[in-house]
């Protein structure tokens, strides 16, 4: 964990800081900000991080590639906010000699590698999820926008300045707490899943009339794969439709990671239709494999992130 820190707080020393009361509670209700989106570094185009933000507990996944090249992701399900305490001990001396008030958010926890069913099974038995832990990784936000992202697979570790992704001209303002507005287009910005298929599920950003949706999910050999869905365009109201891609890149714990090295291959289309601001049905043809899953928003925590 340590070391981690020591990634996280190397990336902040050149900044002059960013002051926020940490926990949501310590602000208005409905007006803490909401790490909730999909982050990347714009400079390395073809990896990133969804979380989904509830309370004071971030649910991320982590998608990148494998040493072969292949689609891979990991998933951090319990990063926990780190208390002030905590804080004191690892980074005080650092921040009190740049005067700040306060510590930046840090959220830390214990990266899993997941086996499943295929995505192609007739039927998901969720009792041949099996995980394992192979790292930890730590967020550490420097404003609502900006942040590094630290982490520790097996005997590598790295970190990466991220931002969060704008990929349409209207951005949702996202908060801890918030009213889901009661007029207009719903946002269906969360994490995605269907209980009772526990182990697969689909990361939604929502800006404008667009998602971009990654869906974490298993090859033919159980293997956790990832595709996605980069530009699914509104169709009617609560439908949405687009392409999906397939794509291979860089490994993990390669030195430099080449953008160049990334490959997109169109495998398939999906849709999603919903049928109110927390259900709906995710429908996909991928490979020859057509299916559709009737989706919730998954809930872990309150208050929930409201993105309007």
């Amino acid at each position: 964990m340590k070391r981690l820190y020591a990634f996280a707080f190397a990336l902040l020393l050149p900044l002059a800081g960013w002051a926020q009361m940490n926990s949501y509670n310590n602000w208005a209700s409905g007006t803490a900000p909401s790490f909730e989106g999909v982050w990347w570094n714009a400079a390395e185009s073809g990896w990133g991080v969804s979380v989904s933000h509830q309370g004071d507990i971030l649910f991320a996944v982590w998608y990148t590639y494998d040493h072969d090249g292949s689609p891979m992701w990991l998933v951090m399900p319990n990063a926990t906010l780190v208390d002030s305490d905590m804080n004191d001990m690892m980074g005080m001396m650092e921040m009190s000699m740049m005067g700040m008030s306060r510590n930046p958010p840090i959220y830390t926890g214990t990266l899993y590698r997941t086996r499943g069913p295929a995505f192609s099974s007739a039927a998901f038995d969720r009792n041949a999820v099996g995980t394992t832990e192979v790292g930890m990784a730590t967020f550490l936000f420097r404003g609502v926008d900006t942040g590094v992202f630290a982490y520790t697979v097996g005997n590598f570790s790295s970190s990466k300045n991220i931002t969060r992704m704008v990929f349409a001209p209207s951005v949702p303002k996202c908060s801890i707490g918030g009213l889901q507005k009661t007029s207009g287009a719903i946002n269906y910005q969360d994490l995605w899943s269907r209980p009772d298929e526990s182990g697969w599920g689909v990361n939604i950003a929502h800006q404008g009339d667009t998602l971009f949706a990654t869906w974490f999910t298993y090859d033919a050999s159980g293997k956790g794969e990832w595709m996605v869905m980069s530009n699914a365009a509104r169709t009617a109201e609560g439908k949405y439709a687009g392409k999906i891609y397939r794509a291979t890149g860089p490994a993990f714990d390669a030195a430099l990671f080449d953008p160049n090295q990334v490959h997109a291959t169109e495998v398939g289309s999906a849709t999603f239709a919903f049928n109110g601001a927390s259900s709906g049905t995710f429908a996909y043809s991928v490979d020859g494999v057509t299916a559709s899953k009737a989706i919730q928003r998954q809930v872990y925590a309150s208050p929930a992130s409201v993105c309007n």
